[in-house]
């Protein structure tokens, strides 16, 4: 049995997409996780707490803050396969941004089936995907909206 068992050749931009959204929803799944680890620290809209005795005063801590916070994140997912180039296929698509005036790209196709390890008319090929830091307009929008908690 072949991870793709369906057709001989594939589109490499399709390939690309399917692995790009299965790192994506690997994403998810971690900070679904995230979120999850987090709520048990509040009951409704309160947060859960603990009192504690500082001097004469009695202060209600939260929880969140006396316990560390690590979680799973994805910076960098390197994949490799061996695939055999295959025909270049040509598709025209309208350009909306231009009146519609055709845009013409190429694809490469690539087999995928039947490939051997030992195989020698075959490309090796390495994929990296890393996770980027978070825009500075979209930072500055949590800050300010972390101001507000």
């Amino acid at each position: 049995m072949s991870i793709f068992p369906k057709r001989k050749t594939y589109a490499f931009s399709d390939i690309l997409k399917g692995l790009q959204s299965a790192i994506s929803g690997a994403q998810d799944m971690l900070q679904a996780q995230q979120v999850q680890n987090l709520s048990n620290f509040w009951v409704g809209e309160k947060p859960v707490t603990q009192k504690v005795q500082l001097g004469d005063k009695e202060v209600e801590v939260p929880f969140l803050t006396l316990v560390p916070h690590s979680h799973l994140s994805m910076d960098d997912v390197e994949i490799k396969f061996k695939s055999r180039v295959g025909d270049m296929v040509s598709k025209s698509v309208a350009n909306k941004l231009e009146a519609g005036n055709a845009v013409s790209h190429a694809e490469l196709q690539m087999e995928m089936d039947g490939i051997k390890a030992t195989d020698n008319d075959v490309m090796e090929i390495t994929i990296r995907f890393k996770a980027k830091a978070t825009p500075e307009g979209v930072a500055r929008l949590m800050d300010e909206y972390n101001k507000q908690i």
